[in-house]
């Protein structure tokens, strides 16, 4: 079994040195660090390890509702502490890659 290390998001493995995504990183470290522990290890296990809910459940000894409604309300949390994080899934303009397509029955 591989140990899970929880209190820190994993280092950036893509190497990358922009200094964009060094700011992202900045940001959301700061905004995760303010958030409790228990949102924090959500969150990396979620979004960081790419683990299914079952098995963030069965880790931290709790349901997978318990496991929805924490990320929930973690990621709310996130947004409120850190506004400009959600600016970045933002599309900057409407796109034009697909035009409206009407469905017939």
């Amino acid at each position: 079994r591989r140990e899970l290390s929880v209190a820190e998001p994993p280092e950036d493995r893509t190497g990358g040195d922009d200094s964009s995504a060094a700011e992202v990183r900045l940001v959301m470290r700061g905004a995760l660090a303010r958030l409790t522990a228990r949102q924090r290890t959500v969150l990396v296990l979620r979004y960081f390890e790419d683990l299914p809910e079952a098995d963030v459940a069965r880790i931290l000894g709790c349901s997978v509702g318990t496991v929805r409604s924490t990320t929930h309300r973690s990621l709310a949390r996130l947004r409120t502490l850190a506004p400009e994080l959600a600016a970045l899934n933002a599309p900057s303009r409407p796109s034009r890659d697909f035009a409206p397509v009407e469905v017939r029955p």
